[in-house]
């Protein structure tokens, strides 16, 4: 049954933090979260950092310093993030997890957030906000995965249309030279 829900109602903020020793261990700040890119490219690994808070491989991090530059990434392995990060969980049994990306990466979930930002030079989104976003999903945790497949699949062919295009200039570009 397909019903309206709010992410709070399918998903949790973690703020988990560590004072261990980080050293190897993945660094993300607001930086390496490229706009509208649903998986993260690029981190830090040089252990130099003041950041705490602690993610999991298939969390959602969450930009939520200047929301409107819609950075939200799916991360690939376990981490450190900076604060201005807000690392996202699916709730197991509400959402399927590879679903809550597609969730979050969307102009209507940024609208909100936005929408609902404290702050005038650096305005950040708060989760108490975050979680109010309503939208529809189906009970049917089957019909979540096909969902999911199909925006993956989706997510993928415009990556691999924006290569070939890549290519493409650089292949007329050399023909120039």
């Amino acid at each position: 049954m397909i019903r309206k829900v709010t992410l709070g109602q399918v998903a949790t903020e973690i703020k988990t933090s560590t004072k261990e020793q980080i050293s190897g261990m993945p660094i993300v700040g607001l930086e390496h979260l490229d706009p509208e890119e649903l998986l993260l490219t690029r981190w830090d690994t040089s252990g130099k950092t003041t950041f705490t808070k602690t993610f999991q491989k298939g969390d959602v991090l969450f930009g939520r310093r200047r929301a409107y530059l819609k950075k939200a990434a799916i991360a690939p392995f376990d981490g450190i993030c900076s604060g201005d990060i807000t690392v996202i969980r699916a709730i197991p049994g509400k959402i399927l997890p590879e679903l809550l990306p597609f969730i979050i990466q969307n102009d209507g979930f940024f609208a909100h957030a936005v929408k609902n930002s404290d702050g005038s030079l650096s305005p950040r989104a708060k989760w108490s906000s975050l979680k109010e976003y309503s939208f529809h999903l189906d009970d049917d945790l089957e019909k979540q995965e096909e969902l999911a497949k199909v925006l993956l699949a989706c997510h993928k062919s415009r990556i691999a249309y924006s290569d070939v295009l890549s290519k493409c200039d650089e292949l007329i570009k050399s023909r120039f030279v």
